[in-house]
């Protein structure tokens, strides 16, 4: 029996059926409007009622870090009105049912795992870079948790020392460099017309050549954050998912080709980078898929 998974992200909330085979059936969207964390559970609550699904439980994935309790997100600058707000208790009253509280990045890990590229893979690291950059990591078949129920932000390594400030706080962050609003107002900045990444990553498969640079551009920062993270976690696979991945090897020949030439010799022989093979289904399906593990 499929299970409902809803995805809250810095931008789009999504609330969808997942199958056992990770297919979304029944996609309904709203807005992750800022503010007013009531109101926006309340939103949810009407939009899933109007669906007339019908799930035993619902596996949500939200931005940034969960509480270990799984019952409030713990830590995300891009989200600070949803930061310590009983929302796993309020889910459950606005949809009726047991809900399952999860880091999006976990989810999108846990997904690729199951259904995408990460199958087979002993040591899988997914870093998702879209409004944000998150990441998650299933080793030995498990999620690892090594602080706030997640593998820790792997968005915010340095990749700029001294760089441009970031919403964490810090400055140089990968975040800072790569996420979508990012890399859409260097776009804009630079004379070019786009109004979001989408558009961008448009432009340069198009052939833009300021477009083309700026994704370029963004493939060699992660593929520095990439590095660092080998060299700590030895990931026999990783994979690059959300909305910056579907600029395919425009993307990934800069990310690889600096990963390979700044990482250990052990780290560059053992991990592979791949694309993510659920795009933007990833999150969505994973949320469903934590659902289904704690049936």
């Amino acid at each position: 029996m499929p299970v409902a998974g809803i995805d809250i992200g810095g931008t789009t909330t999504k609330l969808a059926l997942v199958g056992l085979d990770g297919k979304i059936e029944g996609l309904r969207t709203i807005p992750t409007a800022p503010g007013n964390a009531p109101e926006f559970v309340n939103r949810l609550g009407v939009v899933f009622h109007e669906a007339g699904w019908r799930s035993d439980q619902v596996g949500v994935a939200v931005a940034g870090f969960v509480s270990e309790a799984h019952d409030a997100v713990a830590y995300n600058p891009n989200l600070p009105w949803l930061e310590r707000f009983p929302l796993r208790k309020a889910l459950e009253n606005a949809l009726g049912v047991p809900v399952i509280l999860e880091a999006d990045s976990n989810a999108a890990a846990l997904a690729e795992w199951r259904w995408g590229v990460g199958c087979g893979s002993g040591r899988f690291l997914c870093l998702t870079a879209g409004t944000g950059v998150g990441g998650g990591m299933v080793a030995g078949g498990k999620l690892l948790r090594y602080a706030y129920e997640g593998v820790g932000d792997v968005g915010h390594v340095i990749v700029a020392p001294g760089g441009p400030l970031c919403s964490c706080g810090g400055k140089g962050c990968a975040e800072a460099l790569v996420g979508a609003n990012a890399i859409a107002k260097r776009f804009r900045d630079a004379g070019g017309a786009a109004n979001d990444l989408r558009e961008v990553i448009e432009e340069a498969i198009a052939g833009n050549p300021l477009a083309v640079r700026l994704i370029e551009d963004a493939g060699r920062w992660l593929g520095l954050a990439l590095a660092t993270l080998a060299n700590i976690l030895f990931p026999d696979r990783i994979a690059i998912a959300g909305g910056l991945s579907e600029a395919g090897d425009l993307l990934l020949d800069p990310c690889r080709a600096v990963f390979h030439d700044n990482a250990s010799t052990f780290a560059s022989e053992t991990a592979r980078i791949v694309k993510a093979e659920l795009g933007w289904r990833a999150t969505l399906a994973g949320a469903g898929a934590s659902a289904m593990l704690d049936e």
